[in-house]
């Protein structure tokens, strides 16, 4: 909960959070940068530490908490 708190102003907007775990999805890749860095502030106003390992950039395909999510399709 404490995740959606801090990033409320942008979720089901460009950011779905469960937990620790974050998604930035778009529907075009110009504002991608804005995007991760519009979260990245966020989380560092409040000593949030990420762990580079569970970063991905550029996917147009990945599993989140259990789903596969592609281009136009969960």
């Amino acid at each position: 909960e404490l995740i959606n708190n801090v990033l409320r102003l942008y979720l089901d907007i460009f950011i779905i959070a469960y937990l620790d775990n974050i998604l930035i999805y778009l529907e075009n890749k110009k504002d991608y940068i804005l995007y991760i860095k519009t979260v990245l502030k966020e989380l560092d106003k409040y000593s949030f530490r990420l762990k580079l390992k569970k970063y991905k950039f550029y996917k147009n395909k990945l599993n989140f908490l259990g789903y596969t999510i592609g281009v136009n399709r969960v």
